[in-house]
């Protein structure tokens, strides 16, 4: 048992420090940081710990019905960067108000087998009281590399279009 005192000394550190759990403090950019260093990490809990109970629906296709929308985020980050140890490298960042855009350039091995080197594109969060409230990726389709890689999943100009009858 942790004696009040040294509690309360603890706590005052962590608040400091910006470690406090919920992150109610922290800016837009340093919660998207702290996404950053935890897909990294491959480190889920962090992930899940920044996004908030009523975010966004995410589009992701993977997502199930019976998940609700924190779980189904939490799925299309888990599927898409983190199991694939994607690592990022930020090529610009702009914050409009609670918003964080940031231009990213993304390798992982999900890219090497399918012959990409790397994926460009855009991590549109929208941030409030600490947490994500809204996220999504926005390819470059005007990047080659991007354009096939999303074009082989069937996203995007370059994917296989149906017969026409």
């Amino acid at each position: 048992m942790i004696p009040a005192v040294l509690r309360r000394s603890l706590l005052g550190l962590s608040i400091l420090a910006g470690v406090s759990g919920a992150g109610a403090a922290a800016s837009p950019d340093a919660v998207f940081d702290r996404y950053v260093t935890a897909v990294h990490a491959g480190d889920m809990a962090t992930v899940r710990a920044l996004i908030a109970p009523d975010v966004e629906r995410s589009d992701y296709v993977g997502c199930r019905p019976e998940m609700d929308n924190p779980a189904c985020l939490a799925h299309y980050i888990e599927t898409t960067v983190v199991q694939p140890k994607a690592r990022f490298t930020l090529l610009r960042r702009q914050l409009d108000g609670d918003t964080v855009s940031a231009r990213l350039e993304v390798r992982s091995p999900w890219h090497s087998k399918a012959g990409i080197d790397r994926i460009v594109g855009t991590d549109v969060v929208r941030v409030r009281n600490g947490l994500i409230h809204g996220f999504r990726f926005v390819p470059d389709f005007g990047d080659e590399s991007t354009a096939i890689f999303f074009g082989s999943l069937g996203i995007g100009p370059r994917a296989a279009q149906p017969p026409s009858k």
